[in-house]
């Protein structure tokens, strides 16, 4: 008989413990996370970092391999940054983004700019 009450208290123990934050938390507003970070207004900005989210989203539920997620996080990045730079650059494919505009050449390494 008195396994029995101990069992019982321990039990109401375990279960009150359980409890208490669900029942304390009931009166207060929980705060509500915003699903996205604010977008750059400008599409191109827009559309290159809803790019790189998405390629961070296939890589992490398994739909893009590493190789891929490199490779498209690469191309996409230069993107990204070029429209956040102004969009008008030349761009180097060794190098980036170039600052200088207009030009044919590369000034850090001579390769053909796009």
């Amino acid at each position: 008989m008195t396994a029995l009450i101990v069992g019982t208290l321990l039990a109401l123990t375990a279960l009150s413990f359980v409890l208490y934050p669900m029942l304390m938390s009931a009166g207060e507003p929980v705060a509500v996370p915003e699903e996205r970070p604010a977008v750059p207004s400008d599409t191109n900005q827009a559309a290159a970092v809803d790019a790189l989210r998405e390629i961070e989203l296939d890589r992490a539920t398994g739909k893009l391999s590493d190789f891929d997620y490199d490779s498209l996080k690469a191309s996409y990045t230069q993107r990204a940054l070029t429209a956040m730079r102004g969009g008008t650059g030349s761009v180097c494919e060794n190098c980036g983004p170039r600052p200088e505009t207009g030009a044919s050449y590369c000034s850090n390494c001579g390769a053909t700019l796009r």
